[in-house]
């Protein structure tokens, strides 16, 4: 039987659920996939580009991501992403309903590829509401603190009246 002075003992019935807890915590953490990382971390960044949070959304980008929108010339870096991305930001109409159907982890656990669909409202050309569809891949770069970011996106799109 282990006996614990009296100070001791209520030290420790006092310590024992926080640490517990936080055992508790990690092994939940640790628990994820990292498939299961990105698609919560994707999710996210629909919910912040709905939002038109362009702090929080760039805020999933790997250091010198880069894009690779239609018909436009690739995006080095995120403050040409961001500038990018805050026109349509900007938009009243604009709004994302996106899915991730894919993601396939590297065997060395450092990058991975997802891919999946979009589809977009937004004002039109002749100012009325405009929808789009389109297909994407992304490049995503584990960082060394675990992170996963964006480190490439490239989509194909598609307008529809």
């Amino acid at each position: 039987m282990i006996r614990f002075k009296k100070t001791n003992k209520w030290r420790f019935i006092i310590w024992l659920p926080l640490l517990m807890s936080l055992v508790i915590e990690q092994a939940f953490t640790q628990s994820k996939s990292h498939e299961q990382v990105i698609g919560e971390a994707y999710r996210e960044w629909v919910v912040a580009a709905n939002a038109k949070d362009i702090e929080r959304w760039s805020s999933f980008l790997a250091p010198n991501a880069i894009f690779l929108p239609p018909n436009h010339p690739a995006l080095n870096g995120k403050k040409a992403i961001k500038e990018f991305y805050s026109k349509s930001f900007a938009d009243e109409r604009f709004s994302l309903d996106c899915r991730q159907d894919i993601v396939e982890i590297s065997e060395a656990e450092d990058f991975a590829w997802s891919m999946g669909s979009c589809e977009a409202t937004f004002t039109g050309p002749d100012g009325k509401e405009a929808h789009g569809k389109s297909k994407w891949v992304k490049v995503w770069n584990r960082l060394s603190n675990g992170e996963w970011k964006c480190k490439i996106s490239s989509w194909s799109s598609t307008l529809e009246k």
